[in-house]
């Protein structure tokens, strides 16, 4: 079924740029949802992206790598394609992990709180469901080998955690339409 015509499979597809900032400042609870107001240049700014002004000399890297749309002339239909520049963008991000260390600190808002628990509450805010059994041990064992390069105790497991959260930014389950 070349055409995909029986619909018996789903091509995956991604999310604009916009929408995946928008999905990860929800996420973080950083999302500043005040409606109208100026825009602005700052890319790191709270509010959602359609409140980011596009300068043709000032666009932003991040977006432009989700194939942003271009700012010399309009187009009818946005271009959609899948690069390892995309996966590098969320894996390097400076955005993407101050977002995860957020996410961290809104999960897991105490130290002594179960790190199973602290993953099934970051995947469910998320993805949008709980990991299942093979998810999550993935990620205590990910944590726990993290915690250790930072020299163990809670303050590695701790980074461990935000480590962990900004791996659930960059699943292809948070990038891409089911």
């Amino acid at each position: 079924d070349p055409q995909n015509r029986l619909v018996w499979r789903h091509v995956p597809q991604r999310l604009e740029g916009e929408v995946i900032r928008d999905a990860i400042l929800t996420a973080s609870g950083t999302l500043d949802a005040t409606s109208f107001g100026p825009g602005s240049l700052d890319a790191n700014i709270n509010r959602r992206s359609i409140y980011l002004t596009v300068k043709r000399s000032q666009l932003v890297p991040w977006l432009q790598a989700f194939d942003a749309p271009e700012a010399v002339q309009s187009i009818g239909e946005r271009q959609a394609t899948t690069s390892a520049t995309q996966s590098l963008a969320m894996m390097n991000s400076p955005f993407v992990r101050s977002r995860a260390e957020k996410l961290a600190k809104r999960v897991r808002p105490q130290a002594d709180m179960p790190l199973e628990a602290a993953i099934d509450r970051a995947w469910l805010t998320v993805i949008g469901r709980k990991p299942s059994a093979t998810e999550r041990d993935g990620l205590i064992a990910f944590v726990r080998s993290q915690a250790a390069t930072y020299g163990g105790g809670p303050a590695g497991e701790d980074k461990g955690f935000i480590d962990a959260c900004h791996l659930v930014f960059c699943l292809n389950e948070f990038v891409y339409t089911n």
